[in-house]
């Protein structure tokens, strides 16, 4: 059953007054388990769905529609698939001990359906038949798999769970079903780097089609996780791993036409290197894994420099976090010689994780309030919107509205790239 949380304006649910509250029982003929069961299902053009309204009443609607038109009905979360590995880098873990970010950021998922539908990663332990079966059915492909070491022994030391040394009968298995897969590994100096590394980029290659990436990305840790028995990466130890990505990636190059394996931002910035040109990380298809966001942010600023509207004689300041802050500043740079605006970029520390934890979109809301109460006289404020969750609150529970609240003689706006704001202005 799948319980209608809200309704699309001018859907075809919003057409047959289908309330929220309602329950979503089954589409011609199947149950529905969940979201992706209604997303799965209701792709068929000719639908009858069975529905239980608010009051009890129960109802049948026969439906015709073009494939792939959705119904518009908006289901509530579903429970999430629980993590059964102990990672001592796990992030969920690393939240602060006591409560203070929004509860959801205290669970430790691993749900293949959030894998396919929005990208998370997940290791594959937790499978039972029926799931793989669905996976099949269903065709769920891709999947974002965190392999982070094919051998066996490695990838046991990293999630503890005795059913992570079959990494490779998993792969199998979903190769044999049809389904392809996003790898990723998350680096760990003397435990998954060195030859390890070497030998999982080789194992993952050898799958041809089947993996469609790599990506490799150093261990993050926070004040409260790094007494666990992992420690972040030397410089040096970047750079190796930097050096058994190239090579991989001229191999992929000249035999698929793509370079296949990518390394995540932040490894560049840990080795003190420059961040490589966009061509590096192809369509930027991994950015939410922090592949190449800062190549995109780039792109998407200059694209838009040359529609951009004059602002002369505006102050603006840009709120990032620590890494960000150069890059951020030197198209802040870029913005102001084509607005007249003056731009001012600032780094806000991060005060729920540490300073360990350098990236814009894990900065809290107070920690966004210290950053601004300098600027209260600035005519406009942009933060990252990847601060916010989808009903605009910070990790803290501090909401957007809070904020503007706070700092009232500032217009504070979130923003995906700068640039998109200021068009909007």
């Amino acid at each position: 059953m799948v319980r209608v949380a809200r309704v699309r304006r001018g859907s075809i649910g919003a057409d047959l007054e289908i309330p929220p509250g309602a329950a979503l029982l089954a589409i011609n003929g199947r149950d529905l388990r969940d979201s992706l069961d209604l997303r799965f299902y209701e792709a068929d053009p000719e639908l009858h769905l069975e529905v239980r309204l608010p009051s009890g009443q129960p109802m049948v609607y026969e439906i015709d529609k073009h494939p792939d038109e959705t119904l518009g009905l908006i289901p509530e979360i579903d429970k999430v698939r629980r993590c059964t590995n102990a990672c001592p880098f796990c992030f969920v873990k690393g939240n602060p001990k006591a409560s203070k970010l929004r509860q959801p950021l205290y669970v430790k998922d691993d749900d293949y359906r959030l894998s396919f539908m929005f990208g998370h990663y997940v290791t594959l332990t937790n499978l039972r038949d029926e799931d793989w079966e669905r996976i099949f059915e269903q065709r769920l492909t891709p999947l974002y798999v965190s392999v982070h070491a094919t051998d066996p022994e490695a990838r046991q030391r990293m999630l503890i769970n005795p059913k992570s040394a079959m990494i490779g009968e998993n792969l199998d298995r979903l190769e044999e079903g049809g389904i392809q897969v996003h790898a990723q590994v998350v680096l760990c100096p003397g435990v998954n780097d060195g030859e390890i590394l070497e030998r999982t980029i080789t194992d993952l290659y050898a799958r041809e089609e089947q993996v469609l990436s790599l990506s490799i990305v150093p261990v993050g840790l926070t004040a409260f996780n790094a007494d666990r028995g992992v420690r972040t990466l030397t410089p040096e130890e970047c750079v190796r791993a930097l050096a058994a990505v190239e090579s991989i990636r001229e191999r992929a190059s000249a035999d698929r036409g793509r370079a296949w394996c990518y390394a995540a931002d932040e490894m560049f910035l840990q080795a003190g290197l420059a961040l490589p040109e966009p061509e590096y990380f192809d369509d930027h298809e991994l950015v939410a894994n922090g592949v190449g966001a800062v190549s995109a942010l780039s792109s998407a600023v200059r694209s838009d420099l040359d529609s951009l509207p004059s602002l002369k004689g505006s102050r603006i300041v840009l709120v990032t976090g620590t890494s960000m802050r150069p890059y951020l500043a030197d198209l802040a740079d870029e913005v102001a010689g084509k607005t007249g605006a003056s731009v001012t970029t600032v780094a806000a520390h991060n005060s729920l994780y540490g300073p360990m934890v350098t990236t814009a979109g894990l900065l809290s809301g107070a920690d966004h309030a210290r950053a601004l109460e300098s600027y209260r006289d600035f005519d406009l404020a942009l933060f990252s919107r990847s601060a916010l969750n989808d009903q605009d609150l910070f990790l803290d529970d501090l909401s957007l509205s809070e904020l503007r609240q706070d700092l009232p003689e500032l217009k504070i706006c979130p923003s995906e790239h700068v640039t998109d704001t200021l068009l909007a202005l």
